[in-house]
């Protein structure tokens, strides 16, 4: 399927990389399957895909992938509950596949499952699907002010294996200490998983302090304008939320693949032209979406 857009658009993505694609099979309704999403990837001109899923690693799917199409697919490992959470034999089994990026705690941290316990009428497909949730207490990374010790041998194994860690869905104060404790084992690529989320509400200092601890990217979703919840995030305001970080430090990708959201490859499009609508230089936008995640992949 190629997109109708303007010129610039398409120009701006070939070579472009979605680090955050979420596909079929999945236990939550996803639009496409993998092999779809690297084709219509691939017709687009794009470079590469990440595959993420919350409950399993997505290495081997990727794998699959990437054979049966030619076009680059890679994945991941979330660290959680149906991996055996903080499990480093999972991590390693991941990494040992392939795996790019392996993400803290997501559906499965604590600080998510009890924002979701609050904010449930809110979220009325999200809550139908994830039902399961509230039985769950979740899983928070700090043990008596420190990080969990479980996490050190994992930041070994992503380091030994320049692989990227990124900060998935727990807390501003979880992530600050995982992020400094990470750097100091010798974790060299670290992403601020889609920091702009409402959930996880990081202010612009907080992004700063993030970046001056060692986060290499913060990783900006359009997801979070097409978001099926109150008040989702504006397109105006998410390409806003950038600028004072400069294209050097951001990461445009879609967090898509929900069914009820626009197909992945068009919402990369769609995030493309409105940055480009919003005053973003193709220069700046090609960093974003193309330069900065191949680094970041080692493309």
């Amino acid at each position: 399927m190629k997109l109708v857009f303007e010129r610039k658009v398409l120009d701006l993505m070939a070579g472009s990389v979605d680090v955050h694609i979420h596909s079929a099979p999945d236990v939550a309704p996803r639009i496409l399957n993998v092999t779809e999403l690297a084709r219509h990837a691939q017709e687009n001109g794009m470079k590469a895909i990440v595959l993420k899923n919350h409950f399993v690693e997505t290495a081997a799917q990727a794998q699959i992938t990437t054979y049966e199409t030619g076009f680059q697919a890679f994945g991941g490992i979330c660290l959680n509950l149906t991996v055996g959470g903080l499990n480093r034999y999972a991590v390693e089994n991941a990494l040992a596949l392939g795996a790019k990026l392996v993400w803290l705690p997501t559906f499965h941290a604590k600080f998510f499952i009890d924002w979701f316990k609050q904010k449930m009428k809110e979220l009325a497909h999200f809550a139908a699907e994830n039902k399961d949730l509230v039985e769950k207490e979740g899983i928070y990374i700090l043990d008596k002010g420190g990080l969990k010790e479980e996490l050190y041998p994992i930041f070994d194994r992503i380091a030994e294996k320049n692989a990227v860690l990124a900060t998935g869905h727990v807390g501003i104060e979880e992530a600050k200490v995982a992020v400094r404790e990470a750097v100091k084992r010798g974790v060299k690529k670290i992403v601020l998983t889609h920091p702009e989320a409402k959930f996880l509400n990081y202010s612009e200092k907080d992004m700063k302090e993030m970046l001056d601890l060692g986060v290499s990217y913060l990783e900006f979703v359009y997801c979070s304008t097409t978001r099926q919840v109150q008040n989702a995030m504006t397109p105006e305001a998410l390409c806003k939320a950038i600028r004072p970080f400069g294209p050097k430090y951001c990461i445009m990708s879609t967090d898509s693949g929900q069914w009820v959201n626009p197909i992945p490859v068009q919402q990369m499009g769609m995030f493309i032209r409105d940055m480009l609508t919003f005053g973003y230089s193709e220069k700046d936008i090609r960093m974003m979406v193309s330069d900065n995640p191949s680094q970041l992949l080692g493309l």
